[in-house]
């Protein structure tokens, strides 16, 4: 029996993984800008995160491997800027052309980030959020925790994304 197959595109990967994620929401876009240019600028993790995110004020990569679908995986570490006083963090990431998906160590927080060519415009979505894995005992009294988290992230995404778009702009002009 021929059946068919289910596609999905990365954009609506995020959104699969958002309603799987209580304590994360997710941000979709278009950037006036193709693929390339986008892509180009948000993969260069080093200097695109600190740039649209007020909440980072560094990020270093630390350790590079070959990854999947050309891409690679990446330890980084990441410096909370001045709105935070959280401790350095350290992610896996797994980042590929429009594909980019950083979980804590512990994971305890997730960002991802992907992009689809559309003509010559760029769809972006955004993931951000608390990630927790509970077991049963302790899923009732983070119910709160991790909506605070969705409300807080769907307020900040807008933001990192506008500024996104700004720096886009900018290395497109």
């Amino acid at each position: 029996m021929n059946l068919p197959a289910a596609r999905l595109d990365r954009i609506a990967r995020l959104h699969v993984l958002a309603a799987g994620l209580p304590g994360v929401a997710v941000h979709e876009t278009t950037f006036d800008a193709p693929f390339a240019q986008v892509w180009g600028w948000l993969s260069d993790l080093e200097r695109s995160v600190p740039a649209f995110d007020s909440d980072v004020a560094s990020l270093v990569v630390l350790r590079r491997a070959p990854g999947h679908d050309g891409g690679e995986r990446l330890l980084i570490r990441s410096r909370s800027g001045p709105t935070w006083l959280w401790l350095p963090a350290v992610f896996d990431v797994d980042l590929a052309p429009g594909w980019c998906w950083m979980a804590s160590r512990p994971q305890t927080y997730v960002v991802g980030m992907a992009a689809e060519p559309d003509g010559d415009r760029t769809r972006f979505g955004h993931l951000e959020g608390l990630a927790f894995s509970v077991s049963r005992p302790w899923a009732v009294p983070l119910v709160p925790v991790l909506a605070l988290s969705a409300w807080r992230h769907r307020r900040h995404i807008p933001r990192d994304v506008a500024a996104m778009a700004r720096h886009v702009e900018r290395a497109g002009g």
